[in-house]
């Protein structure tokens, strides 16, 4: 079975980019704000309709699943999709550059979320596996997938997407909601190329890497293992997950650190804690009760990530308190701040070591990375039946 397909994509045959498309449900988790304000922009036929910000989920989440998955019937029933032959090329322009994506269907069977499996569909992070149950029950019964999940590969000689650019029909384009910047989606009928192409680099890894190594998760890592989860035996669409894959090659795909914010806990304390339990030639920052000061670490930035992580782990689990992981600086300030906590900014790790440290390392540490900032995620735009 082959590790990617084509196809099965479907779109709203009436698409208004402002109000359809909303950014994926794993940002802002702290701001609810965020979320209270986009749903006074959007109206009508929305994805918002068909997801669950997770700012929102709670201990008891089964009616907001039923309400969403109610939605997804009476989209059905209406007519909303229609299907979109071959592929699309999707352009999206933030305040990082014009970024470059394709979508295709990728076979679960060839995807772990233990990089050590040595699949050729290979997460990058750690899964927290309390996080899984509540994503399960929110796909399980779900009629239709939106993704937000961005796969990597490794296209130095950029013979998969580049060789587009310029082809196709624009199906959609327009300016997307709450600072997302500029989308346009070409449809690509044509896909042999890039079948060709992808079959190419697969084929090539195994020397390179000493296995088959096709795709790198950078985003929405634990939608997939959600996705793989739910896998059914007697439903052939649910072995595969609706994704776009960038060539991490793009200019504009930026690795950005994403930071700690540490709270209902002894701030002098954990500070401390941090401090003795940090050392190395690296420096990152640390704001705390009205401060601000620079702290020894690793100067390799993933170490620093585990390391940072492993203080926060166990210190929650001997004391308490609360963490949430950031993407941007002036963000985890203000959480910090908001509720007198610790903040603790981390430093971007460098994108050319990323399917090398994978390949021989497994895993990075859970929540190392983030391709771009909050605003610059994925929005959902396309759709998928997948029963």
């Amino acid at each position: 079975m082959s590790v990617f397909k084509f196809g099965e994509i479907l779109l709203p045959k009436k698409i208004d980019v402002s109000t359809w498309s909303v950014v994926a449900c794993d940002q802002y988790t702290s701001q609810p704000e965020y979320w209270l304000k986009l749903r006074e922009k959007t109206s009508g036929v929305t994805s918002l309709d068909l997801i669950i910000p997770e700012c929102f989920l709670s201990s008891d989440n089964s009616e907001a699943i039923a309400r969403v998955n109610a939605k997804m019937r009476e989209y059905d029933r209406d007519g909303v999709f229609e299907s979109v032959a071959g592929t699309i090329l999707v352009e999206r322009t933030t305040q990082s550059g014009t970024r470059r994506g394709l979508m295709l269907c990728v076979n679960l069977d060839e995807y772990s979320f233990d990089a050590r499996e040595r699949k050729p569909i290979r997460a990058t992070e750690g899964v927290v596996k309390e996080r899984l149950p509540v994503r399960v029950e929110i796909r399980k019964d779900a009629l239709f997938e939106l993704p937000h999940v961005l796969l990597l590969i490794d296209d130095p000689d950029r013979t998969v997407i580049e060789p587009l650019l310029g082809k196709g029909k624009e199906i959609y384009s327009g300016t997307l909601n709450m600072g997302g910047g500029e989308i346009r989606g070409f449809g690509i009928t044509d896909v042999s190329g890039a079948e060709r192409a992808l079959d190419n680099l697969l084929e090539k890894s195994i020397e390179k890497y000493g296995s088959p190594l096709l795709f790198l998760v950078g985003d929405g890592n634990h939608s997939l293992a959600a996705a793989k989860e739910c896998v059914d035996e007697n439903n052939e669409k649910s072995r595969y997950a609706l994704v776009e894959v960038q060539n991490i090659y793009d200019e504009a795909i930026k690795f950005e650190p994403i930071h700690r914010a540490v709270w209902n806990v002894d701030t002098e304390d954990f500070a401390g804690v941090l401090k003795k339990s940090l050392s190395g030639n690296g420096r990152i920052r640390v704001e705390y009760n009205g401060r601000s000061e620079e702290i020894s670490c690793p100067s390799d930035a993933i170490e620093t990530v585990a390391a940072v992580q492993k203080v926060i782990d166990d210190y929650l689990i001997e004391r308490g308190g609360k963490v949430d992981y950031i993407h941007d600086d002036d963000a985890v300030h203000k959480i910090a701040a908001k509720n007198a906590g610790v903040a603790i900014y981390l430093n971007p790790i460098a994108k050319e070591k990323f399917f090398d440290y994978v390949a021989n390392h497994g895993n990075m540490p859970r929540k190392t990375f983030s391709m771009g900032h909050a605003n610059e995620k994925r929005y959902y735009l396309e759709a998928r039946k997948i029963k």
